[in-house]
């Protein structure tokens, strides 16, 4: 293969991976030859991608994308998160992504009881449709993009009046670490720790976020975080072949995926003929075994969970037609028995 043709088929692949656009992801490569193909972060890099991806995914809420993540773009030293523009409950409820973002991500103090959101997080600076991000005292950056027009100034007066009126207090201007975050760090320590030793999983996973819409055939990605398991809940609908094989082979993928390996499964695949809907889960530990965190998916498949109106509130975020197409498609439900799944059980 020429080596246009060869750095083309990379890209591409790269872009499954984290949902950069092709021509970013040529000229990623093009430019940082010496860097792997999808560059991982480690240290305190990680621990904010990883906290960014644990909070932004814990709402429960629908997105045009899985977590509410369009893409990344990889840039040394500042990746860039670009969100969807919207998140939602039901149709005709939706609100910005960027707002869900603050919410979730930035720390504010309740005195007296405990800090909520990203300890140590801050704002370091906003461009445009850009907000900048970083855990202080650290060489940590981060960028959250939002849809064109956020008002990333007006939204951050907002919401620091909405907490003072409650009477919390907001951190994420503060120059050094507050008291209110060494005294949770104190008295959470095992859950600090935890967090940081779950870093490396968090931080590959969100520079490799589009797999789960483009190597999935899940309508629905969820994840929390209980304990050292990082938990993954991806529901395929009935009329749809669940093929977990097939996800799991790119996300442990021996150049792109994570350093990962299955550690135990329970498939029920062979309730297919006879169930309306079954599970199959699997745990996941780091490829050496001396590194903690372990992550645990959970494929559903059978009817829709929360509700027989999911498309359409896909549809009314602006999911991708294509991608609607494959994971709900427009067609009644069909017994049990005549569903097909490709792919064999791991």
């Amino acid at each position: 293969m020429a080596a246009g043709g060869r750095l083309t088929s990379l890209a591409r692949t790269r872009s499954c991976y984290s949902g950069e656009p092709v021509q970013y992801a040529a000229e990623a490569l093009r430019a940082y030859r010496e860097d792997s193909f999808l560059p991982d972060a480690h240290g305190e890099q990680a621990v904010l991608e990883s906290q960014v991806m644990k909070e932004l995914g814990r709402g429960g809420e629908w997105w045009a994308h899985p977590v509410g993540i369009a893409g990344m773009r990889l840039a040394p030293g500042q990746p860039v998160v670009v969100l969807d523009s919207h998140s939602g409950s039901r149709p005709g409820r939706k609100f910005p992504m960027a707002d869900y973002a603050l919410a979730h991500l930035l720390p504010f103090a309740e005195p007296g009881v405990q800090v909520n959101g990203v300890m140590r997080l801050r704002v370091s600076g906003v461009r445009k449709a850009d907000l900048q991000l970083e855990l202080v005292g650290t060489g940590s950056r981060l960028v959250l993009r939002g849809a064109q027009g956020t008002r990333w100034r007006h939204l951050l007066a907002e919401r620091r009046r909405d907490l003072e009126e409650g009477g919390l207090l907001p951190l994420w201007d503060e120059a050094e670490v507050t008291s209110y975050e060494l005294e949770d760090e104190r008295e959470f320590a095992s859950l600090v720790q935890t967090g940081n030793d779950l870093a490396w999983l968090g931080s590959g996973l969100l520079r490799r976020i589009a797999i789960f819409q483009n190597f999935s055939t899940a309508y629905s990605t969820r994840s929390w975080v209980t304990g050292d398991e990082w938990i993954f809940e991806l529901d395929t609908h009935r009329n749809v072949p669940l093929d977990h094989d097939a996800f799991l082979d790119r996300l442990m993928d021996e150049i792109w995926g994570l350093p990962l390996r299955i550690t135990r499964r329970y498939c029920d695949c062979n309730l297919l003929d006879t169930a309306r809907g079954y599970q199959c889960t699997f745990y996941l530990e780091h490829r050496h075994p001396d590194v903690p965190g372990v992550m645990q998916i959970r494929f559903r498949w059978g009817d829709p969970v929360y509700g027989d109106d999911v498309r359409d509130r896909l549809e009314d975020l602006d999911a991708d037609q294509d991608w609607l197409d494959r994971v709900l498609p427009r067609r009644s439900g069909r017994p049990g028995g005549s569903a097909v799944r490709t792919g064999g059980s791991r």
